[in-house]
């Protein structure tokens, strides 16, 4: 049996996927499978991948990568898993570290840092750590399958936030995780990615999912300032991230609306600040056009 199981979706990834599974079969660690799921591509993502026989590939219909994460996982023999993007690149060490991590301390996971980059590898931007909270994405982390199985934790079926209740599952529900410092994944930054086409409101139903999980496992009470920082912070980053000024409006009637939901208001132990400020004018805002009169001149 593998150590590690390596899950990749794809969709229409002819222009990078054998770049990322290059650089996954040069790593310096070799005890582990790579399962490739196609995710009805209509270009030629499947016969560059059939070029590789290390790879075990399936093709399914297209219903998300979230929906293509969780088929893989009923397929991986590996102790722990790793859910990856099929245009980023990893560095050479980066299985190795990962599961010289997980395995020192016996933990649920481990979570490296990552920097974004756009063309070329060279140019490597934003660094992404954990400094506070680790991100909601999965692919900086390397996940014990015993965890995943215990909680019978899945990825949502939406087009965008798909692995935001996996992998909050994760932070919440292990009982240890390890961090690591060294940069070891290099995620791709392009135009015409599904991160990019986000729908505003699958962040909300992603944050209910988790605060049902929570409950459900009788965790949310000890932890919920924890949740509402986190909710807090992925929210009001979409409000900011999005160009579109109707996506902003929508956020903005979203966060009214779901308020009572999450509660956010009533959070005790502010990690953000600044986006509690906004938050705050927002539920405290009679309409659109005053908030964003006052939250320019503030």
């Amino acid at each position: 049996m593998p150590k590690i199981s390596i899950i990749i979706p794809v969709y229409n990834l002819q222009n990078y996927i054998e770049e990322t599974i290059n650089s996954i079969l040069n790593q310096n660690f070799d005890d582990f499978e790579l399962i490739v799921v196609d995710d009805g591509s209509d270009d030629n993502s499947i016969k560059l991948i059939e070029k590789y026989p290390q790879v075990s590939l399936f093709k399914l219909k297209h219903t998300g990568a979230g929906s293509a994460r969780n088929f893989a996982i009923n397929k991986a023999k590996g102790d722990y898993i790793l859910f990856l993007d099929g245009d980023d690149i990893f560095d050479k060490n980066f299985l190795y570290l990962m599961y010289k991590k997980i395995t020192e301390n016996n933990s649920d996971c481990a979570i490296c840092s990552s920097r974004e980059f756009s063309k070329k590898i060279k140019s490597k931007q934003k660094l992404h750590n954990n400094s506070l909270y680790p991100q909601g994405w999965a692919w900086d982390k390397l996940v014990k399958k015993e965890l995943i199985e215990k909680y019978n934790l899945k990825f949502s079926s939406f087009n965008s936030s798909e692995d935001f209740l996996f992998s909050y599952g994760v932070y919440f529900l292990a009982n240890n995780i390890d961090y690591l410092d060294d940069c070891l994944v290099f995620h791709r930054i392009r135009k015409n990615s599904l991160s990019k086409k986000r729908n505003a409101e699958n962040i909300f139903l992603a944050i209910k999912e988790l605060k049902e999980l929570l409950i459900k496992n009788k965790i949310y009470e000890k932890r919920k300032d924890d949740f509402k920082n986190i909710a807090l912070k992925s929210l009001i980053w979409h409000y900011l991230d999005f160009k579109n000024v109707y996506k902003k409006y929508l956020v903005y009637k979203l966060i009214k609306t779901y308020e009572k939901e999450f509660n956010i208001l009533d959070l005790v132990d502010i990690k953000y600040d600044k986006y509690f400020k906004i938050y705050k004018m927002i539920i405290n805002s009679k309409s659109y056009f005053s908030f964003i009169i006052k939250y320019f001149f503030v």
